[in-house]
């Protein structure tokens, strides 16, 4: 079947539908309309200008990136060993000629977790060997479904470029399974709330509106005596850029008496807080790891990490893992080749960890010494390779040998 006779034509695909319904057609990633009147959409650079949201997005698309992804080969028995040797393996280390694989990753988080989808070309050779990943703004593409067909459509430079299912790399994000949705689309609501207080913020504050002080006196003035004691104290404005109106006078006791009206007066620090945290709720960050003045102690903070690691950062490595088995292997080769993030990586900064979970493992007899050195990037030992139990972690095939201290097996009588 030719491309052009899947693809047709864009602009007669059928209806656009709800964006999580079953339809033909493109597919919707933004809401059909605002829950509340009176938001605006704002497109991705401006959503990246509020710090909540720079935070979220950064936190979330370097954490994944730092993940190393190893490629593992199953045998008839079910034993997994990296495969080195794939192609995948490779393109996945380097993803093309211009990216690091954090590069790579870095923006494929950016379009996830902004638009609910990552998108990158797939390259291959004549032989059907991957060659390289690409990533595509997804601001640039639209996807549909035509004949039962996921096909996708890409703009770029004037032109317009269709795809193939088996030619993108698609994560995705909550939707219906064919595209996900916007997340800056579906947080209109907190995004304009978070706006207009740092409008009123920089308004109140930015443009000398504040209220400093009061200058009162014994009798009443006139208005050209009022104009002559703000001429002549104009030159103690406090604000820079503000004018003399910051001084007001009236009458009563000779004095002046000063005024402060801070952010938290008017609800601007509490509106602002409270919008962190509703952001880091639509990204599922906890807001203490966004330097929120709520802060936790560091064994809570701990606790508040681990529970980051495996409620958000775990799923959203389980359904890239899948994502990239299915799209870069073939059929054949999904039966015995798959893609796995290497979540352990997560506890390379956390010495005290790391050290605690390779005790455990030595301990229960299911890592050796070497496997733990090579984790650590030391260099191997000898009779560093049994498998050691928790008895003085001696090897497993002599678990049933207990000796004194004279290295005497017990069943013997010692000789006086």
């Amino acid at each position: 079947m030719k491309i052009a006779s899947i693809f047709g034509s864009i602009a007669h695909w059928a209806g656009w539908g709800s964006p999580i319904g079953d339809v033909s057609g493109l597919q919707r990633r933004e809401p059909t309309g605002p829950a509340i009147s009176g938001v605006q959409p704002i497109p991705p650079d401006h959503g990246l200008q509020m710090s909540a949201v720079w935070s979220c997005v950064t936190l979330l698309a370097e954490t994944i990136a730092s993940l190393p992804v190893v490629v593992y080969r199953r045998d008839r028995d079910g034993n997994r060993t990296e495969a080195r040797d794939s192609r995948v393996w490779q393109v996945l280390r380097s993803p093309n000629a211009a990216m690091t694989a954090h590069d790579f990753w870095v923006a494929m988080g950016l379009n996830r977790f902004l638009r609910g989808n990552g998108y990158a070309l797939i390259a291959r050779d004549g032989a059907g060997q991957l060659v390289s990943l690409t990533p595509l703004a997804a601001d640039q593409m639209e996807v549909g479904v035509v004949d039962g067909e996921v096909v996708y459509q890409y703009y770029k430079d004037g032109s317009i470029y269709y795809f193939k299912a088996d030619k993108i790399l698609h994560w995705k994000g909550l939707g219906n399974g064919i595209v996900g949705l916007s997340t800056l689309e579906y947080m209109q609501a907190t995004t304009t709330e978070l706006v207009n207080a740092q409008k009123n913020a920089t308004t109140m504050y930015g443009n000398g509106n504040q209220l400093t002080g009061l200058l009162m006196i014994d009798q009443d003035l006139n208005k050209d005596q009022i104009r002559q004691l703000k001429e002549r104290y104009a030159n103690l404005t406090p604000v820079t850029g503000s004018s003399g109106d910051w001084l007001h006078v009236l009458p009563g006791d000779m004095k002046y008496q000063q005024i402060s009206m801070s952010a938290a007066d008017a609800q601007l620090l509490e509106t602002r807080k409270f919008g962190i945290e509703e952001i880091g709720r639509w990204f599922g960050v906890p807001s203490a790891l966004l330097n929120s003045s709520g802060g936790a102690s560091a064994s809570g903070l701990e606790q508040i990490i681990e529970g980051f690691y495996r409620s958000t950062i775990q799923p959203l490595c389980t359904g890239l893992e899948q994502s990239l088995t299915k799209t870069l292997f073939t059929v054949e080769e999904q039966e015995t080749l798959n893609c796995e993030f290497k979540m352990s990586a997560l506890q390379r900064a956390n010495i005290a960890s790391r050290y605690d979970s390779y005790s455990k493992a030595l301990q229960n007899g299911f890592m050796t010494r070497n496997e733990v050195r090579k984790l650590e990037n030391l260099p191997v030992v000898d009779g560093a390779d049994a498998l050691t139990a928790q008895n003085n972690l001696v090897p497993l095939d002599r678990l049933g040998e207990q000796t004194n201290t004279d290295q005497t097996p017990l069943g013997d009588p010692v000789k006086q």
